[in-house]
């Protein structure tokens, strides 16, 4: 059940049906050949959405079954039960044909950037992340990229990584797929038996020993109970896949996102370590004047105005922080290679992982 608004993405599964919500702009329509760019980000939804029919519905935590209604069910393990199928989204539209290897590459690239985005990856572990999902993730502030990590985002990559680590360790015999084969058989199937049994808490790797003989609790400590970046680069050259990090962008950067207010522009998130974060400025400030220039109330306008400066030239920045005006020195930074590029290398990366 799909319903369709100006500007909406999301969805919640359900046992027999999912509902979905995506924007207008995002879907075909009769006159145009080809279906717009964000058309792929909704076929990954309802693949995500349908994925769960198996993975959370049937195959799930051992504390949501039964699942109990009156309050929230914490569980270390949702890196599993919504990262796994955020891995498995884009990369069963590849499998069914929807998408192109490139197509899949270019969404894959963009799930690493976003998540390498977030300097909270660092401050909250995956497993952390998981358990405090009804009080952190869904009750998002400012602050969140500075403080918490995405087990979808993130936990998509521990799945890719772990994938790798899997077909490398054991000569490509087994993979991810045998992972979660073995936990349909284990948990799922029950579901239509009138059983309810589920995944213990530290019950997850030596599911996988079991059924692929690879030990990866070592990963499993640094990229889930740890804040290690997953080793992507090593990883998908394995597969002859090429990853690299590129700028996009040779305006000089403030390290932080902006958000119209009235007349003005007002910083919406200030990421830890960048320029803005460094001058004291704060997620609320409102922007007026940048050398005494009026800045407007777009982020363009003000990035039309940096264009003019080099990174490491000092500016000063007028902004009011609630009623008061204020006067900040800063320091222009370079912008950083922080966008993602993926590349098929060799044939063999033809193949569907």
């Amino acid at each position: 059940m799909t319903m369709v608004t100006g500007n909406g993405y999301g969805g919640l599964e359900h046992r027999a049906s999912t509902a979905l919500v995506c924007a207008r702009r995002d879907l075909p329509t009769r006159h145009h050949d080809k279906p717009p760019e964000g058309y792929v980000n909704f076929l990954g939804l309802v693949s995500h959405e349908y994925f769960h029919t198996w993975n959370v519905k049937r195959i799930k935590p051992a504390v949501f079954a039964p699942y109990n209604l009156h309050r929230p069910n914490h569980t270390r393990l949702l890196w599993i039960f919504e990262g796994f199928t955020s891995y498995y989204d884009d990369l069963m539209s590849l499998r069914s044909g929807v998408i192109d290897q490139a197509t899949y590459l270019k969404q894959l690239a963009k799930t690493i950037t976003a998540v390498h985005a977030g300097p909270g990856r660092f401050k909250q572990s995956l497993s952390a992340s998981s358990f405090d999902a009804w009080t952190k993730y869904y009750k998002q502030d400012e602050n969140a990229p500075n403080a918490i990590s995405s087990y979808y985002a993130k936990g998509s990559l521990v799945a890719l990584g772990l994938d790798l680590v899997i077909r490398q360790r054991s000569d490509e015999r087994f993979s991810l797929d045998d992972v979660m084969r073995a936990m349909w058989h284990k948990f799922g199937r029950q579901f239509y038996e009138g059983k309810q049994e589920g995944l213990a808490e530290g019950a997850f790797a030596r599911l996988v020993l079991d059924s692929t003989g690879v030990d990866i609790r070592a990963e499993l400590a640094q990229w889930v109970d740890g804040t290690a970046d997953v080793p992507l680069q090593t990883l998908l050259s394995t597969q002859g896949i090429e990853l690299k990090w590129v700028s996009k962008e040779h305006t000089p950067t403030l390290g932080a996102t902006f958000k119209p207010q009235g007349e003005s522009l007002a910083i919406a998130r200030v990421i830890e370590g960048g320029a803005a974060h460094k001058a004291g400025l704060s997620a609320g400030d409102t922007l007026i004047a940048c050398d005494g220039l009026r800045i407007g109330n777009s982020a363009q306008a003000l990035k039309e105005l940096l264009a003019a400066y080099q990174p490491g030239d000092m500016v000063t920045l007028t902004c009011f922080r609630d009623d008061v005006l204020q006067s900040r020195p800063l320091t222009l930074a370079s912008a950083p290679a922080a966008t993602c590029e993926l590349k098929a290398l060799t044939p063999q990366a033809d193949q569907t992982p």
